[in-house]
């Protein structure tokens, strides 16, 4: 009951609450969104960071934490897809707001590669999540795949800084 509960509040906050609020007025969905967006690509750069640059007890914390999501049972882990789907729907619909009330070209454009990412890892989330296998060698497309979402994180959050500062400060 207490997971369906703490579900039940993200999905408020991260889903609802940013709608509600578009409703009243844009400007504020615009700043809720982006401090969202801001702690998602913050927390993801975080652990990425974490898993190659600190030490083996920070790496086995979250190896621990994919661990305990892939024991999750099968209706919490539609659950969870589902809120991920619906944040990453969010997060497509702000990138293409700002690509449609951005007056700049290259920010349009920017945005329009972020809405395009989150599109690409909305789509991503309703595959089956490749098991952790502590024998598995590290490929070349592992490498890829990691330098890929160091450039979708760091331009998220380059786009949402550089647009609220056109947007509020300029």
């Amino acid at each position: 009951m207490m997971v369906l509960k703490s579900r039940l509040a993200v999905f408020m906050l991260m889903v609802v609450t940013p709608i509600v609020i578009a409703l009243i007025s844009v400007e504020s969905f615009f700043v809720l969104t982006s401090i969202l967006v801001l702690f998602t690509s913050g927390q993801s750069l975080r652990q990425l960071f974490v898993l190659n640059f600190c030490s083996d007890d920070a790496f086995a914390e979250i190896q621990q934490q994919a661990y305990h999501v892939q024991t999750i049972d099968e209706n919490s882990r539609k659950t969870n897809r589902m809120l991920v789907f619906l944040l990453n729907l969010l997060l497509v619909i702000f990138f293409i707001y700002i690509s449609f009330s951005s007056h700049h070209i290259l920010l349009t454009i920017l945005a329009g590669l972020v809405a395009a990412n989150w599109i690409y890892d909305m789509l991503k989330t309703f595959t089956r999540s490749a098991e952790i296998d502590e024998s598995k060698e590290w490929t070349f497309k592992d490498t890829l795949s990691e330098i890929f979402l160091w450039i979708h994180n760091i331009l998220t959050i380059a786009v949402v800084t550089i647009t609220f500062a056109v947007k509020f400060i300029i």
